[in-house]
This record gives C-alpha cells, sequence and structure tokens, in this order.
C-alpha cells in the first residue's frame, strides 16, 4: 500500500512540473527581455549625451559668439552616438542604429540638442500572435532620447 501512495506522489510531481516549467520559462524570458531593453535605452541615452556634449563644447563660434554647426561637426556628434567615436569606426554601439535616427536642433541662441529615436527590436517574441483575431502585434517599438546642453 505504501509503495502505491508513492508512486501515486511521484506522477503528480511530475504533472505538477509540466503545468509550472512553460510559466517559469516564460517570466525568466521576459525578465531577460526587459534587461535587455533597458541595457539598449542606457546605451541610447550615454550616446546622445556624448554626442551632444562634443557640439557643446565645439559648436560656439570663438570670434563671433554664435552658435555655428558646420555638417563635419554635426556628422562627427552622430558617428560619436553611434559608434563611440567620431570617425565612424567600428560596429555601431546598438544593432540596426542608422544616422537618420539621430537629429540635431539648436533651440535658441546658447543649446544645443541631440535626439535619438530608436527601434527597438526584441530578440524573443517579436510579435504577440492574435490566434486568428486580426494580425499579429509587433513588439517591437520606439525608444527616444534626447540631451540639450548649453553651449560652451
Amino acid at each position: 500500500m505504501q509503495r502505491y501512495i508513492e508512486m501515486k506522489q511521484r506522477g503528480s510531481v511530475t504533472a505538477e512540473t509540466m503545468i509550472i516549467l512553460p510559466v517559469l520559462l516564460l517570466l525568466f524570458v521576459g525578465i531577460g527581455e526587459v534587461g535587455r531593453a533597458l541595457m539598449h535605452y542606457n546605451t541610447l541615452a550615454k550616446g546622445v549625451r556624448d554626442g551632444a556634449r562634443y557640439l557643446a563644447t565645439n559648436a560656439l563660434d570663438d570670434f563671433t559668439n554664435v552658435i555655428d554647426v558646420t555638417t563635419t561637426m554635426e556628422d562627427e556628434a552622430k558617428n560619436l552616438a553611434r559608434y563611440g567615436n567620431i570617425a565612424g569606426n567600428g560596429a555601431t554601439l546598438l544593432p540596426n542604429y542608422t544616422a537618420g535616427q539621430l537629429s540635431l536642433d539648436v533651440p535658441d541662441a546658447q543649446h544645443v540638442t541631440l535626439i535619438a529615436d530608436y527601434q527597438y527590436v526584441p530578440a524573443v517574441f517579436t510579435t504577440l500572435p492574435t490566434f486568428g483575431f486580426g494580425s499579429d502585434i509587433s513588439m517591437a517599438f520606439t525608444m527616444q532620447a534626447s540631451v540639450t546642453m548649453r553651449a560652451l
């Protein structure tokens, strides 16, 4: 009788494990994806901050005291935000990060602003299925970061 109860309990543990395992795996993958998204946003924000700092230190004309951003300087700031260096050498800091996702603004006579609109695509579960009730939902979203600094 004791052996029968032990075998019955062993089977119930297996069934409980099979029920909870997919939920736990989904939870772990979700936590990992949120961590990856936060890491990408942190990298994006740091790059934009570095590019804006580069513009702020180089954009002010010493003779006229007016902000003068040349196309070369703008390209170098965008390279700094995308690659981590002004030459634009190596791989981008984020996957699929293009120069078109960065824009420059001069809001007034003393400040420069660098703006990034980065399209984040999850590594896992890029679409959410609707199971026949319409088209699938994309899980990609746009991360935005902007930094305004006073030209020195």
